[in-house]
């Protein structure tokens, strides 16, 4: 998922194409719903150096974001055996060409890929329906690994051409333009898979650890549900490291990521942190069952759902 190089993005305009999409985020009934952070930051959290579990060896010279790392595996493995499926509402604001977007609305109902002796035997598939802003109200996307020659199905949906369906590349300009998190990384286990991606890199750019710190953060709350917040923090900007301060929030219960932000560098001391982007996933469901209908490309041209 979910952090690209903010470099990479900072040339990049903001162009609403007729037929692109913004992919892995949005929902909940409404962005006044997400916790403040008052209620986020609340007694009951606990706050310490990101140690490792018991079983766990510790080694005077390891690195901070190794324990992560190796906590992020171990999740990843345990969703990899657990989570078939899963339904939920997610919100999302991104930060494309310089510009913070508005909170975006989105229904999802996901399939997770399952792998059986190195084979693919449900393949990672996708249906999104946003509810907002009212620029992309209505749009509709499917996405099957390995069908549709590797494109998605979208449909319009907004104030204009709202019938229109076409297939867009999920990693070409336009959907990159509209969505920092392409439609392929949105099933949880990639979702972590990306995340160790970065970390890893991270350890390669920081060798020392000097620049990089993890707490654990115990009794964190988002939506009434309690979590551990993992955060990692990289006080200086350094070549290679693609931000500040990012917040991945898992649920104790469920074993996943329920809400991901992440911030660059202030321009200054005494400047703010401006956020790079954030994701909640709400109302969520895990293996729900979801049957092969939920895929079909026919529900792109109903007007109901």
């Amino acid at each position: 998922m979910f952090f690209r190089d903010r470099r990479a993005c900072a040339g990049r305009a903001t162009v609403v194409a007729t037929a692109s999409l913004v992919i892995l985020g949005s929902s909940l009934c409404g962005a006044q719903q997400l916790p403040s952070k008052e209620q986020d930051d609340g007694p009951a959290q606990r706050i310490s150096r990101f140690r490792p579990l018991p079983g766990e060896p510790a080694a005077a010279s390891q690195h901070p974001l190794q324990t992560v790392i190796a906590y992020a595996r171990r999740e990843q493995h345990y969703l990899r055996q657990t989570v078939s499926d899963f339904t939920c509402r997610l919100i999302k604001r991104e930060r494309i060409g310089g510009f913070l977007q508005d909170f975006h609305y989105v229904d999802m109902q996901v399939r997770e890929e399952i792998l059986a002796d190195g084979r693919v035997v449900q393949p990672l598939s996708i249906y999104l329906r946003f509810l907002g802003p009212k620029m992309v109200a209505g749009r509709k996307v499917l996405y099957v690994d390995g069908q549709n020659e590797g494109e998605m199905l979208v449909r319009n949906g907004g104030r204009h051409f709202e019938y229109v369906v076409a297939r867009i590349d999920p990693n070409g300009e336009n959907a990159r333009e509209e969505s920092l998190v392409p439609v392929t990384q949105i099933g949880f286990t990639r979702l972590l898979g990306k995340m160790i991606d970065v970390l890893e890199r991270h350890q390669i750019a920081d060798p020392t650890g000097q620049n990089s710190k993890a707490e654990r953060i115990a009794g964190a709350k988002i939506n009434q549900r309690s979590c551990t917040l993992i955060r990692v923090t990289h006080p200086r900007e350094m070549e290679g490291l693609e931000f500040h301060v990012a917040n991945v929030f898992v649920d104790d219960q469920l074993h996943v990521p329920i809400r991901v932000d992440y911030s660059d560098w202030p321009k200054d001391a005494r400047g703010p942190v401006p956020l790079i982007a954030e994701y909640t996933y709400t109302q969520l469901k895990i293996n729900v069952n979801l049957p092969d209908a939920t895929f079909s490309s026919g529900r792109l041209r109903s007007g109901r759902d």
